[in-house]
């Protein structure tokens, strides 16, 4: 299972406008915007994977799983050579590190609430990525259902580490 941290990553790569791409890797690959949608659904699938809550995880997956099915359409219809609006991808990691990490990654949270808020605040990013309006908002509701059932457990998961300090 991929780290919060690579998650981190990859949102904050995700949120890089496609036109400025070029700028930050010159001559590097084009990325359409149906890849882009992909390439986010891939995200909300690994998100789903941390959140703790079951009901709230398939929802998540499955906000996922319908993006991945709508961009993959976009992708179909871009992949002929030579159409201007939606020109063919370039195979290319996914992302390109930005910074080379080595070692363990480093989890700046202990409590596990925490590591839940940082996930909905990624669902939220996503959230403004993402081109489809209905998606978008799926994604904005079940962010604010993972802060709410969250608020619930904080107070405990805080109670509990600091009695094992």
């Amino acid at each position: 299972m991929i780290s919060v941290s690579e998650l981190i990553e990859k949102v904050n790569f995700l949120r890089i406008p496609p036109q400025a791409l070029d700028a930050i890797f010159p001559h590097g690959p084009v990325y359409s915007r149906p890849l882009f949608e992909f390439m986010t659904a891939g995200v909300i699938r690994d998100i789903s994977a941390h959140i703790r809550d079951e009901g709230i995880a398939e929802k998540v997956k499955s906000i996922g799983k319908n993006m991945a099915s709508t961009a993959s359409r976009g992708l179909i219809q871009g992949w002929e050579e030579g159409d201007d609006l939606c020109p063919v991808p370039i195979k290319w990691p996914f992302p390109p590190r930005m910074t080379p990490i080595t070692g363990p990654h480093p989890e700046p949270w202990s409590i596990d609430s925490a590591k839940q808020i940082v996930l909905a605040n990624l669902l939220v990013n996503v959230a403004d990525i993402t081109i489809n309006r209905e998606l978008s908002t799926q994604l904005r509701d079940v962010a604010f259902s993972v802060v709410k059932m969250e608020s619930n457990y904080l107070i405990e998961d805080f109670g509990r580490n600091i009695n094992q300090c």
